[in-house]
Formats: structure tokens, C-alpha cells, sequence
């Protein structure tokens, strides 16, 4: 298996946007059930094991993140070829959560949550996230499975 391969642009940017699609939509349960990370209401008594994972898990979607900003900066701002508004809603949606929840693996605190917070906060970003998730997933296959 060659690392190059890897390590392309093309194939970060593949492995970038489905981290952050997968990401949204666990973030999104997340928000819905409360705030709550969903491995700790699976997994309750493992949490010395999977504080640690997830941890690691919001350091690699802020990682992800800042890529997938940088990849958007040096294609001209664009997304699946354009400024749509649409377009660049949801993917502004999922860069500026993952790059929190990046800040959140390496601060111990999420920006986001200190902000704004509460049930109905929650289930409105929730929402959000799903509806980004979805557009983006729409997006990518109607531009032949890219973002830039």
C-alpha cells in the first residue's frame, strides 16, 4: 500500500468530507439527545476508554476541517464548482463545527456549547446539521463525487 496514495490531495479531500459527513450526523444525534456524546449513553461504563477516543476523534474533525477550508480558500472560495448559497451554507456549517470541535479536543471546552445552549438550542443546530449532512451528500454525487 503506497502512503502517496494516501496522501494525495484528491484522496484527503474524499477522506475529509466523509469524516465530516459522518461527523455531522453523529453531532447532530448528539445535539438532539441533549448534548450528550452518543458513546457515553452505549457505552456508560467504558468511559475511561472512550473519553480518550473521543477526544482523539474531535481532534482528527478539526484536522479535517481546516483541510477541507484550506482546499475551498485555494479553489476560489468555491464548492462543487460555484458560490451557490445553498452550496456554501452547508459546507460553512460543517467546517466552522468541526473546526469547534476540534478546539474542543484540544481545549477541553466547546466554544459552541459556552455560547449558545439549552434543549431547544440544541435540537434547532441539530437539525441544522442533518440538513447540511444531506445537502452536502446531494452535492458531492451531483458533481461526480467532489467538492472542488
Amino acid at each position: 500500500m503506497d502512503i502517496k496514495h494516501h496522501t494525495h490531495p484528491d484522496q484527503l479531500e474524499t477522506y475529509s468530507f466523509w469524516w465530516s459527513e459522518i461527523r455531522l450526523v453523529l453531532a447532530a444525534l448528539a445535539l438532539l439527545m441533549g448534548g450528550v456524546p452518543a458513546v457515553f449513553l452505549l457505552l456508560p461504563f467504558a468511559y475511561g476508554i472512550t473519553w480518550p477516543l473521543l477526544k482523539l476523534c474531535w481532534l482528527i474533525t478539526g484536522a479535517a476541517s481546516l483541510y477541507l477550508g484550506y482546499r475551498w480558500f485555494t479553489a476560489g472560495q468555491k464548492v462543487f464548482g460555484g458560490k451557490k448559497n445553498h452550496d456554501l451554507v452547508a459546507f460553512g456549517v460543517s467546517v466552522i463545527s468541526g473546526i469547534n470541535l476540534g478546539l474542543t479536543g484540544l481545549l477541553g471546552a466547546n466554544i459552541g456549547m459556552r455560547i449558545l445552549s439549552g434543549r431547544l438550542v440544541f435540537a434547532i443546530v441539530g437539525l441544522l446539521y442533518l440538513w447540511a449532512a444531506w445537502h452536502l451528500y446531494k452535492r458531492y454525487n451531483q458533481h461526480g463525487k467532489r467538492v472542488f
